[in-house]
């Protein structure tokens, strides 16, 4: 971030690809909040990351796994980043992106149960 310009290039606070980084997007955004132009909701399955490292799964063999989960029922603390993200009064898009797998139900499906989980936290 210290290498680019911040009113030419903004930060895509993802949280399920930091999480599989090995980060944490609280983190990312306390050192960040001022460059987050937007941000995606997304959870990472953290048996299937901790799987992926040590079998030396390339970033599209992980995904195929299963990488990443319906929100809620992985490794990334929502709750957490919805409160760092009030906290900043950060007023841009919050985007759901959302894998979807078979044996998981339509994507209507998988919508509809990301929509309850969102509605939870008070969203």
């Amino acid at each position: 971030m210290r290498r680019t310009d911040p009113s030419a290039l903004g930060l895509c606070l993802d949280t399920g690809h930091i999480v599989y980084a090995g980060g944490d997007p609280v983190d990312v955004l306390d050192r960040h909040a001022d460059r987050v132009w937007h941000v995606h909701f997304k959870d990472c399955d953290p048996k299937v990351a901790s799987h992926a490292r040590a079998a030396g799964m390339g970033y599209l063999a992980a995904v195929r796994a299963q990488l990443f989960c319906e929100l809620g029922v992985g490794a990334v603390n929502f709750a957490a980043v919805l409160a760092a993200l009030r906290r900043r009064r950060y007023s841009g898009w919050i985007v759901v992106e959302q894998d979807v797998f078979p044996g998981s139900g339509s994507p209507a499906e998988s919508a509809a149960r990301n929509r309850s989980y969102l509605r939870s936290l008070g969203l």
